[in-house]
């Protein structure tokens, strides 16, 4: 079963980043995403020993029978109390199928369904990863050139506004789909201090790159690599929204960094220090 839910969220993937408002990829990739939503509730609930709940019952026992996906996820829902998608989008998935498969009805272009779409696959991804410690999208150290679709691009930042704590411009693609491992990972390369793309599906190493607020524009969009110690404790940065890219500097004392033209800084002793508590 695992294999039926992965396969189709691959080929969804696939769709996806071949889809644009000029073909019909788009009804295509909302059939795949809902059968791959539907086989990858059934896998949770097998995996997890709880499958006869979703299991169709007579004289009160269950049969070997599931019931319907309206059904499972309803129950899937109504036994959580969080989840990385909302159901009624989810439904939605349900809905069109129905209509293309059983109706003959043709979906035309329909950008929040689009979005529905993706963020299905992130549902799908986070939630395997959460409850199962599986993951089906694979980490792409170059940018995957899936983030250069804005479906998907789309996608990914509506999901990450909606679900991730904190959320950063990408150093690689630029879209503010930048997160903490600790949601979601990639797969199982990724260590929950690294920084994840969902745009470009890349990732960052969490253990030296930091992101801090730029002295200039003061959004929390500059980035530098903390290993690449240069002199006078001054490291290399780059602001991704306003390009400011002068040296920081790191406090000998707390480790903090900070812009060397703070009115707070102290040297002392050939050290540089982010304040006068620090110094002392």
């Amino acid at each position: 079963m695992r294999e039926g839910f992965v396969d189709f969220a691959k080929f969804t993937f696939e769709l996806i980043g071949k889809t644009s408002e000029n073909n019909n990829n788009l009804k295509f990739a909302a059939v795949n995403s809902q059968i791959a939503l539907e086989l990858f509730l059934k896998f949770y609930y097998v995996k997890t020993g709880k499958v006869q709940e979703i299991l169709k019952r007579k004289h009160g026992l269950p049969i070997n029978e599931f019931n319907d996906f309206s059904q499972i996820l309803n129950h899937f829902y109504a036994t959580r109390t969080w989840s990385y998608g909302q159901k009624n989008e989810l439904a939605k998935l349900l809905d069109v199928r129905n209509a293309i498969v059983h109706k003959g009805q043709s979906s035309k272009w329909d950008a929040d369904l689009a979005v529905i779409i993706v963020r299905t696959m992130f549902f799908i991804n986070a939630t395997a990863w959460v409850l199962l410690r599986e993951s089906i999208l694979v980490n792409n150290y170059n940018p995957h050139e899936i983030g250069r679709n804005p479906i998907w691009r789309a996608g990914a930042e509506d999901f990450a506004e909606d679900f991730c704590d904190k959320v950063y411009p990408c150093l690689s693609c630029g879209a503010y789909a930048l997160t903490s491992a600790e949601v979601m990972v990639l797969d199982s390369s990724n260590s929950e201090e690294d920084f994840i793309c969902l745009c470009c599906l890349s990732s960052l190493n969490g253990s030296h790159v930091r992101i801090l607020p730029c002295y200039h524009c003061c959004d929390e969009a500059y980035y530098l690599d903390s290993l690449n110690e240069q002199p006078n404790q001054q490291y290399v940065g780059k602001c991704v929204e306003c390009k400011a890219d002068d040296f920081v500097r790191k406090c000998a004392s707390c480790d903090d960094f900070y812009h060397p033209s703070s009115k707070s800084e102290v040297l002392l002793n050939s050290k540089y220090y982010c304040c006068q508590d620090c110094a002392e």
